[in-house]
């Protein structure tokens, strides 16, 4: 009798750990799914057809809208993928991602990936937390507070062209150039100008040697300019991507760094993005010494002040 009732107990509290067990995991499953938009998903990279310009995603979960993978999930699904984006799926192995439908002209109907960010759990706690510090320092410098020049950067975290974290360890060592733009611009004297006389005055000190200085732009559009995008960018300007990096990250990010950085910026539907400009050069101490604002930012004036050995700060404009 005792024998069977312990049979009974042990078959009893199997089937409650299954059950449990099975619950967890729909319960995590379905945390991951809320956090989703409806034609989302994330997965993980299984292998990259760069001659097709697809991948093999292993589909870890999917938006409401969205049946590509099937009730087990972890289903493996090709997809189309954009050049840029393609770029960062070759380097990152977890991902979000927007899908539509596309046609491939090897596979046929097939889903395409756009809007891709890298989702790594540990990256994106470290990513979070560093700029809940950059939030909490922009609530205590007050609304009418800009950093100018002998002020050092805040404290922040974007994803680059490449989906890698740089944060404002970047400036460590080096003279950095920092301007804020965005991909869609269409105001040939704004963005494009900006870039072009990045790109010029990179030129410039590699042809004059001077040591350790860096680049910097910052999107205005993060709803769009995406990592992929961004890369995408970067090679249309031909850019050295050796020390020239392009950061993006959330809304609420950038809102934070246009504000303590003094740009102005105003989007209005169906209207190009309208926004100020300003132009810095940061030591290797993370301080800011030298500014310009607006547009007419010169060259040979940010070449002649990059000597390594200054570390006195000058006056703005």
């Amino acid at each position: 009798m005792i024998s069977i009732l312990g049979n009974s107990t042990n078959a009893i509290l199997g089937t409650l750990i299954v059950v449990l067990s099975l619950s967890c995991s729909d319960s995590s499953n379905s945390s991951v799914k809320s956090l989703l938009k409806d034609y989302e998903i994330r997965g993980d990279v299984l292998e990259v057809d760069s001659n097709n310009s697809t991948v093999m995603v292993k589909i870890l979960a999917e938006g409401n809208e969205l049946a590509l993978a099937s009730s087990s999930a972890n289903e493996v699904v090709r997809f189309q993928v954009q050049p840029g984006d393609l770029s960062l799926l070759e380097n990152k192995i977890t991902f979000r991602s927007m899908v539509q439908e596309s046609f491939s002209p090897v596979y046929g109907k097939i889903h395409l990936l756009h809007r891709v960010w890298p989702d790594d759990r540990v990256e994106r706690i470290r990513f979070n937390n560093v700029n809940r510090l950059l939030r909490r320092d922009t609530l205590s410098m007050g609304d009418d507070m800009i950093r100018g020049v002998g002020d050092f950067v805040p404290p922040f975290a974007l994803y680059d062209q490449d989906g890698s974290i740089i944060t404002s360890e970047y400036f460590d060592g080096s003279i950095t150039v920092l301007n804020f733009i965005f991909s869609r611009c269409s105001i040939a004297e704004m963005c494009p100008a900006s870039t072009l006389k990045m790109k010029k005055l990179q030129d410039l000190v590699a042809k004059t040697n001077i040591p350790y200085v860096r680049f910097l732009s910052i999107t205005l559009d993060p709803e769009y300019d995406t990592p992929g995008i961004l890369k995408s960018y970067a090679r249309a300007y031909d850019l050295d991507e050796q020390n020239f990096k392009l950061g993006t990250a959330g809304k609420t990010v950038i809102d934070d760094l246009t504000r303590q950085f003094g740009i102005l910026r105003k989007n209005e539907e169906e209207l190009p993005l309208d926004h100020t400009m300003r132009t810095l050069m940061i030591n290797q101490k993370r301080q800011i010494i030298w500014q310009v604002p607006g547009k007419n930012w010169s060259v040979e004036d940010f070449l002649s002040r990059m000597d390594s050995s200054e570390v006195e700060t000058t006056k703005s404009l």
